[in-house]
């Protein structure tokens, strides 16, 4: 990702699935909708990869998906916006995901001029999906700025 590329929002979602990867959902995404690509910016595992397989050091990893410079598929009328999907069903995470989404939060705020206030979850932009991604956007921005514990977000 260029330092210079403006980063205009942020769209946080769930994959609505309980394991997945970012080869995982490209492949959802190209074969089952047709797509191009990856909807998704990036994808933030929770260990999960295959079903009925855990790997302890993919939880947390972040994954690339879909190029930055290239529009997403993630949010209709939102498609502008930059794309984190978290892997997990929307009733929890692992603190290694929240943890990993917090780190890149902060690097697309520091480098790329990133607004708190224009991050969003699926569902604040889309009354079709009301729970995706899980959680309270804002209240988790503010724990991750404020450098707040992230364990109230934690339901797995």
């Amino acid at each position: 990702m260029g330092r210079n590329k403006k980063i205009k929002g942020l769209v946080l979602h769930c994959s609505a699935s309980s394991f997945g990867s970012a080869t995982l959902i490209k492949d959802w995404h190209v074969k089952g909708n047709g797509w191009s690509d990856i909807g998704y910016t990036m994808v933030i595992c929770n260990g999960h990869v295959e079903n009925n397989t855990y790997m302890e050091f993919m939880d947390g990893a972040i994954e690339w998906g879909r190029d930055i410079d290239r529009e997403g598929a993630h949010t209709r009328g939102f498609n502008d916006l930059e794309s984190i999907c978290l892997i997990g069903l929307s009733n929890g995470f692992t603190i290694k995901q929240l943890e990993a989404t917090r780190r890149v939060i902060l690097y697309l705020i520091e480098h790329h001029g990133l607004n708190p206030k224009k991050i969003y979850g699926h569902s604040d932009l889309d009354d079709k999906k009301p729970f995706c991604c899980g959680f309270d956007v804002p209240k988790f921005i503010d724990a991750c700025i404020n450098e707040k514990s992230l364990h109230e977000f934690v339901r797995v």
